[in-house]
């Protein structure tokens, strides 16, 4: 089974981890993943998603895996700096004058991969094209 280095996982990849019965493909996937990176930007949207739970119990359970995600990630944060903030800008100015008005998210997590020479692992490829960056969708390996 070939290994797969250099990869930013985005959130719904990440995510896909704490469903109920995870994809398959992913979970293969994610096996054969070295060392994947986390965005900061994927923790914020995580902490996002769970504070927003209407079950008390959920929200708990999914801050704790939240956590846990942190810890287990600890050192392979690529954090949104001035840099990426920068680059993020013009991503985002590019994709606008293509016509594909982009997600502010969506444009810091591409620069994030961009600037970090990491391959962006996603399931939402479409919502990444006009950023001109390197994408693979672990559902369809």
């Amino acid at each position: 089974m070939e290994r797969i280095e250099n990869l930013l996982l985005d959130t719904n990849v990440i995510s896909e981890l704490v469903r109920p019965r995870p994809d398959a493909n992913v979970l293969r996937f994610l096996r054969r993943a070295i060392d994947p990176w986390l965005s900061t930007i994927t923790l914020h949207e995580l902490v996002y998603g769970a504070e927003r739970s209407a079950s008390a119990f959920q929200k708990a359970k999914l801050l704790a895996w939240i956590a846990e995600i942190g810890i287990a990630f600890s050192g392979r944060f690529v954090i949104a700096d001035n840099e990426i903030a920068e680059r993020s800008g013009r991503l985002r100015a590019l994709a606008a004058m293509q016509g594909r008005p982009a997600d502010p998210l969506d444009a810091l997590i591409a620069a994030s991969a961009q600037v970090s020479g990491l391959t962006l692992a996603t399931r939402n490829t479409k919502d990444f094209e006009a950023f001109g960056i390197a994408v693979v969708n672990p559902w369809e390996i």
